[in-house]
């Protein structure tokens, strides 16, 4: 039988690839790196380099799909949308909602620079966050947690302080989280759940190009056939499209009448329920938990940035961090993004020192 391996990439470029082998029904560690040669290999990316969203994502193709997720999230990231790649999870039934999945490109590149050197070339990388969508309690993964925020699946760092540990996960589910070796348990997981894949676009694996006349044949005549289908799938896809862009906008109708029953129903309830939630999301006062998730979420998705100290004053409302970060620019991208959350931001002077930028960040509600 042939052999599997498994590889768990690294939160970071300059980290280091672990691999498991599976032998029949044995799954080992091993300290070989490599080369590997002809070998079937799939890897594991870590969830706290990850960013997993769920948003309402209409669209008649996956091209169409893929922009319209972007334009939903943009606001939830706290670097350019040119710098990260996008991957979508399947449809889900009876609803309009789509997991959606963020790497940085630069990391991803970096992946796959390490998976090269070791001689694999993995026909998949999944998301840890892909293979445990279906959790309703945490799951201790060695390194960090994975827990379920609203239709979310974030990481806490095992090696945050115990206080801000707890603040973050779920004080009920403390007692289920069990230690484990994490590659084995993503290795058992992946055997029932299908996850999704991270090598698509730019980051697909190469296919081997075949040469004679009789592809080409082969190829003319799919396309025709192609065709014939495209047409006829565009235009149901288009009345589909239409048919549920009409009813997502009369049960917000209906939704609005129902709570607002004295007001005339906007002609742009889009516009109307945004104006809404712009206006109601901005905190009067905060809590450690909220400012630190959002904290430690901007940090997550910042490559190569790390917290070095933090303070919280219940008192005076005001959350103190000192991030450290490859280049102004990420601490600037993690400003944007907490404003963005609602928070009232403070900085001081960013101070260079050893190729990292020093910076205080302090949180406090809006006035």
């Amino acid at each position: 039988m042939k052999s599997i391996l498994y590889v768990t990439l690294p939160a970071h470029a300059d980290g280091a690839l672990q691999i498991a082998q599976e032998r029949g029904d044995r799954i080992e560690l091993i300290n070989h790196r490599g080369p590997f040669g002809s070998v079937d290999c799939v890897a594991f990316a870590p969830a706290t380099a990850i960013g997993h969203f769920r948003a309402p994502v209409p669209a008649r193709n996956e091209a169409e799909a893929a922009r319209a997720a972007l334009y939903a999230i943009e606001d939830e990231l706290a670097q350019p949308v040119e710098e990260v790649h996008l991957v979508l999870g399947p449809r889900l039934k009876d609803t309009l909602e789509r997991d959606i999945y963020i790497v940085d490109q630069a990391l991803m590149k970096s992946w796959l620079n390490l998976l090269s050197k070791a001689g694999l070339s993995p026909a998949k990388i999944l998301p840890e966050q892909s293979l445990y969508t279906d959790i309703s309690i945490p799951v201790d993964m060695g390194s960090h947690i994975l827990q379920r925020e609203g239709a979310r699946i974030i990481a806490i760092d095992s090696g945050m302080p115990a206080q801000a540990r707890e603040a973050l996960a779920d004080a009920d589910a403390a007692n289920s989280l069990q230690d484990s070796v994490q590659i084995i348990r993503l290795a058992e997981r992946s055997s029932s759940h299908s996850g999704v894949n991270l090598r698509t676009g730019p980051f697909a694996l190469p296919r081997e190009k075949k040469q004679g006349i009789s592809v080409w044949r082969k190829a003319a005549g799919i396309g025709v056939a192609a065709v014939s289908v495209w047409t006829g799938t565009l235009i149901l896809e288009a009345r589909n499209y239409n048919y549920a862009a009409g009813q997502l906008g009369k049960r917000a109708a209906e939704r609005y009448a129902v709570i607002f029953p004295d007001a005339a129903i906007p002609s742009d309830i889009d516009r109307a329920t945004r104006d809404m939630l712009a206006v109601t999301a901005t905190p009067d006062t905060i809590d450690f938990r909220t400012s630190s998730a959002a904290l430690f979420e901007a940090i997550t998705i910042s490559p190569g940035t790390y917290i070095s100290s933090l303070t919280f004053d219940g008192n005076a409302g005001r959350l103190i961090a000192d991030v450290e970060a490859p280049s102004p620019e990420l601490v600037s991208g993690i400003i944007t993004f907490l404003q963005n959350r609602g928070f009232k931001v403070s900085s001081n002077a960013p101070e260079q020192s050893a190729g990292n930028t020093t910076s205080q960040i302090i949180l406090e509600p809006m006035p």
